[in-house]
C-alpha cells in the first residue's frame, strides 16, 4: 500500500509540472515585454522645454539653446502624434541622460555635440551625404574636406526638420550656414535644379527625391543630355551657345527677349514668356556645327505654342488641364512613372524599372495623340506605347522605305528592324547610358567601334568583313555606322542623325524612288563625287559579290523600299504596381515545441521506468 501511495503522488508531482510547462508555454507568446524604468512621457520634456530661454554653456565656451518648439515638433515627421511617433527619449538616448537633474553633456564644443546628436538619426535612417565629396563621389556638387563634411543635423535640422517633400524649400538656409560667400538662389538651384511651373501632374515628385538613396544614379543622370534639354537663362546665362551678334545676320529678336534654351548639341531654339505668361518658340534656330542662323519663315502673326506644342518632351510629370509641370529637363519620373509613392513607401511600392524601348520611343517618334496633341501626354512608362499615340507615316517625316527623314524617330526607325526586336535583340539601353554621359558620341556607352565589336568580334578585321575597300582602308577610319547606320535624318543641318533601322538603305532603292534627294542609301553618304552615283554604287556591289567570297547581299542591305509594317509593342507591367513580398515565415515557435516535446518524452520515460521499477518492488515484496 505504501508503494501505490508514494507512486501516485509522483504521478501527481508528473502531471502538475506538465501542466504548468503547458500553461508558461501557451502564456508566453501573449504576454507584453516589460522593461525597466521606461522614459517619461514627452509631457515631462515638453513642460520644461516649450518655453525655456536659458542657454547650456559648453565647454568650448558656445551656448546650446535649451528651447524646443511643440509647434515645430508637431508639425515634423518625428511628431509624437504621427503614425510612426518618435518621442524625445527616441534621439535623447542614454539611460539616465532624460532624467532630472540632467548629467552633464559628454560633448565638449557645439560642433561635436551635434556630431554626437546625429550619430542618433542613423538608428532609423541610412546616412547618406549626397551633395559633398566623400569616396565614393567622383564628381560632387559641393566641394568640402572629409573634416567638413556636415552631420544630419546641420543640413535637416534637429527639432524642425521638414518632411521629404519640403527639403527642397526649407534646405536651403541651412546650407548658408556652411557656405556663407554664397547665395539663396545658389542653395535652391543646388538641392532642386530646373524646378518646373506648378505642381505638375499627380504623383510626380521631381528626381531630387531621388538623390537621398539613389545617389550614383542621380549624379550620373544630372549632366547628361536628357536631364539638360532645356535650361532657365536667368540662371543659367551660359548655357546660350548662339552668337546674338553674329555679324550680317538679322534676327526678328534679341537676347532680352529670351526666357529659356532648348538644346546643347545639334541645335538651339529659344522661348520667351509673353506678359500673358504664355512661353512661346521664338523663331530662330542656332545651328551649333555650323556656328550659323536659320531663321523660321512663318507667316504674320503666327506663334509656336512650347507648352502645346513641345514640351511633353522636354519636361517631367506634364498635366494638360493648366499646362504645368514637375520639373525642367527628361527626369528620373520620366523613365520609371511617377515616384511619390515609392519614394513614401520603398518597401512595397515599386517604380518602372524595365528595360522597355516604349519609354524612349514616347519622345523619340512623331505622332498624334488621341486627345490631338503632337506627344502622348497621357502615356505613362509600363503602358503599352501605341494606346496613347499613333506614329506618322507622312512623307515630309519618312524616306520612302520608312525611316527617318527628320530628327527625333529613332524608334521607329528600330521598329522596322523586326530582328532586333525578340527577346535577345537589341535595345536601346544596349548602346545608349542613361544615369551618366557614356564614352562614345551622342551619350553611347563606348565609342562606336568598340561597342560593336562587342557583340560582332568577328567583323573587327575590316580587310575581311569588307574586302572591296582595301584602298579606303588605308586612307580613312571607318566606323561600323558609316555603312550600318549611315547619317540620313536631319536636325540641325542636313543628315546629321544616324538612321536606327540597321538596315543599310540599298542603293538600288535609290534608282526605285527617282534619285538620292528622295532615297538616300548607305553607299552615297560617303561615296558623294559626281561620278559615285547610285547607278555606280549597284555596279559596284554586283562586282563585289562576283569576285570576293561575302555574305549574301540580301543580309547586307534592306529587303526592299516598302518595309513591313511595325509590330505593336509587347505591354509591360504597370507602374505603381506593388513589390511581390514574400510573406516572412518565422519559425521561433519550432525551438519551444521541440524542446517541450523532448521534454514530454523525457518525462513519459521516466515514468515508464519508475512504474517499472515499483512493480519489481511490489512483485519482490510479495
Amino acid at each position: 500500500m505504501m508503494g501505490r501511495n508514494h507512486f501516485r503522488k509522483f504521478k501527481l508531482i508528473i502531471w502538475g509540472a506538465l501542466l504548468l510547462a503547458a500553461l508558461v508555454f501557451f502564456g508566453a507568446a501573449d504576454v507584453a515585454p516589460v522593461y525597466a524604468d521606461p522614459p517619461p512621457p514627452d509631457g515631462a520634456c515638453v513642460g520644461c522645454h516649450q518655453d525655456n530661454q536659458r542657454t547650456l554653456t559648453l565647454p568650448s565656451g558656445e551656448e546650446l539653446s535649451l528651447l524646443a518648439l511643440p509647434e515645430e515638433l508637431a508639425a515634423s515627421p518625428h511628431t509624437p502624434s504621427g503614425e510612426q511617433p518618435v518621442s524625445c527619449s527616441n534621439c535623447h538616448l542614454g539611460p539616465t541622460r532624460y532624467r532630472y537633474p540632467h548629467p552633464a553633456t559628454p560633448a565638449h564644443s557645439l560642433e561635436e555635440y551635434t556630431a554626437l546628436a546625429a550619430q542618433n538619426c542613423q538608428e532609423c535612417h541610412n546616412p547618406h551625404n549626397p551633395l559633398h565629396q566623400n569616396a565614393e563621389d567622383d564628381q560632387p556638387l559641393v566641394d568640402a574636406a572629409a573634416a567638413e563634411l556636415p552631420n544630419c543635423i546641420d543640413c535637416h535640422g534637429s527639432h524642425a526638420v521638414a518632411p521629404v517633400a519640403q527639403i527642397a524649400k526649407t534646405m536651403a538656409p541651412n546650407c548658408l550656414t556652411c557656405h556663407t560667400d554664397k547665395e539663396s538662389n545658389w542653395a535652391e538651384n543646388l538641392i532642386a535644379p530646373r524646378t518646373g511651373l506648378g505642381a505638375g501632374a499627380d504623383g510626380y515628385v521631381g528626381s531630387r527625391r531621388c538623390l537621398g538613396c539613389h545617389t550614383d544614379n542621380y549624379l550620373g543622370w544630372r549632366d547628361t543630355l536628357h536631364a539638360r534639354t532645356i535650361h532657365d537663362v536667368g540662371l543659367n546665362p551660359e548655357t546660350v551657345l548662339a552668337d546674338f551678334d553674329q555679324p550680317g545676320v538679322q534676327l526678328p529678336f534679341g537676347m532680352e527677349e529670351v526666357k529659356y534654351v532648348i538644346g546643347e548639341k545639334w541645335q538651339q531654339r529659344f522661348i520667351t514668356e509673353t506678359v500673358a505668361g504664355d512661353l512661346l518658340v521664338l523663331p530662330g534656330q542656332w545651328n551649333i556645327a555650323t556656328q550659323e542662323w536659320v531663321v523660321d519663315q512663318r507667316a504674320e502673326g503666327e506663334t509656336l505654342n512650347w507648352r502645346t506644342e513641345c514640351s511633353f518632351c522636354h519636361v517631367t510629370g506634364l498635366e494638360t488641364a493648366a499646362w504645368e509641370f514637375q520639373e525642367f529637363g527628361i527626369g528620373c519620373e520620366d523613365c520609371h512613372g511617377p515616384g511619390e509613392a515609392h519614394a513614401d513607401n520603398p518597401q512595397e511600392m515599386a517604380v518602372f524599372n524595365q528595360a522597355d524601348d516604349q519609354v524612349c520611343g514616347a519622345c523619340h517618334s512623331r505622332g498624334t495623340a488621341p486627345e490631338g496633341h503632337p506627344f502622348p501626354a497621357s502615356y505613362r512608362p509600363g503602358d503599352t506605347l501605341t494606346d496613347h499615340f499613333t506614329f506618322t507615316a507622312d512623307e515630309t517625316t519618312r524616306w520612302p522605305n520608312g525611316s527617318a527623314k527628320i530628327h527625333n524617330q529613332q524608334y521607329t526607325d528600330w521598329m522596322l528592324s523586326n530582328k532586333m526586336q525578340g527577346p535577345d535583340g537589341l535595345r536601346c539601353v544596349t548602346c545608349h547610358a542613361v544615369h551618366g554621359k557614356g564614352e562614345g558620341p551622342s551619350q553611347t556607352l563606348l565609342p562606336t567601334n568598340e561597342m560593336c565589336s562587342g557583340c560582332h568580334a568577328e567583323k573587327t578585321t575590316l580587310a575581311r568583313h569588307i574586302p572591296y575597300h582595301q584602298q579606303a582602308i588605308t586612307k580613312r577610319d571607318f566606323t561600323c555606322n558609316n555603312c550600318h547606320m549611315p547619317l540620313m535624318a536631319t536636325s540641325a543641318v542636313a543628315y546629321d542623325i544616324h538612321n536606327h533601322t540597321f538596315q543599310q538603305p540599298n542603293p538600288q532603292g535609290t534608282l526605285d524612288h527617282g534619285g538620292l534627294e528622295l532615297m538616300p542609301n548607305a553607299c552615297n553618304q560617303c561615296h558623294t563625287k559626281q561620278a559615285e552615283t547610285a547607278e555606280w554604287a549597284v555596279k559596284t556591289i554586283n562586282w563585289a559579290v562576283e569576285n570576293y567570297s561575302i555574305v549574301r547581299t540580301e543580309y547586307i542591305f534592306a529587303p526592299g523600299p516598302t518595309p513591313t509594317s511595325p509590330p505593336v509593342p509587347t505591354p509591360l507591367p504597370s507602374v505603381g504596381e506593388r513589390h511581390e513580398v514574400k510573406a516572412y515565415v518565422d519559425f521561433a515557435w519550432v525551438r519551444p515545441i521541440f524542446f517541450s516535446g523532448l521534454g514530454l518524452v523525457g518525462l513519459v520515460v521516466l515514468l515508464l521506468i519508475v512504474r517499472s521499477l515499483w512493480s519489481r518492488r511490489a512483485s519482490d515484496a510479495r
